[in-house]
């Protein structure tokens, strides 16, 4: 059997592992960070203080969005899922995989930003797990849809 290779997974053992968007959340940090010193310098209202505290809040989930995790154990056939670093971690079964959601949000017929959400029914709740985030196409998404259907061995 051939070793198959992933981009957007690496695999530890029987697990794979979702590599985090970190570039991504971290240039969108430094740009929000970056517009919150601008505010604070030129602003001189009590309002502009509320928007940069709002924007500190905005820029360390961010960050913190870095450290989410979420790994896919093949022997188990469990999905386990951080959104945090400091999170309690929030397993699924691969039977509780219902699908997987690409949402594109539209401004004057341009698509601006596209996400990857896994859809798990557990306990007959719906929950969905923020997989990817990309701009103006979705298909990284849709190739982030073929491995993880591979992966997870479903029928795409």
């Amino acid at each position: 059997m051939m070793m198959q290779t992933f981009k957007y997974f690496e695999k530890e053992g029987s697990t794979y592992h979702l590599k985090v968007q970190k570039g991504f959340f971290y240039t969108m940090a430094a740009i929000i960070f970056a517009i919150m010193v601008l505010n604070l310098i030129y602003a001189t209202t009590k309002g502009a203080t509320v928007f940069a505290v709002f924007l500190a809040v905005i820029g360390i989930l961010g960050i913190l969005r870095s450290t989410a995790e979420i790994s896919f154990d093949m022997v188990d056939r469990k999905i386990y899922h951080k959104a945090f670093f400091f999170s309690a971690p929030t397993t699924y079964s691969f039977d509780d995989f219902d699908h997987f959601l690409v949402s594109k949000l539209k401004s004057l017929f341009i698509t601006v930003g596209v996400s990857g959400i896994l859809v798990m029914q557990k306990n007959r709740k719906t929950k969905n797990i923020f997989l990817r985030q990309c701009f103006f196409s979705a298909k990284p998404l849709q190739k982030l849809n073929d491995e993880l259907y591979t992966i997870m061995g479903v029928p795409g």
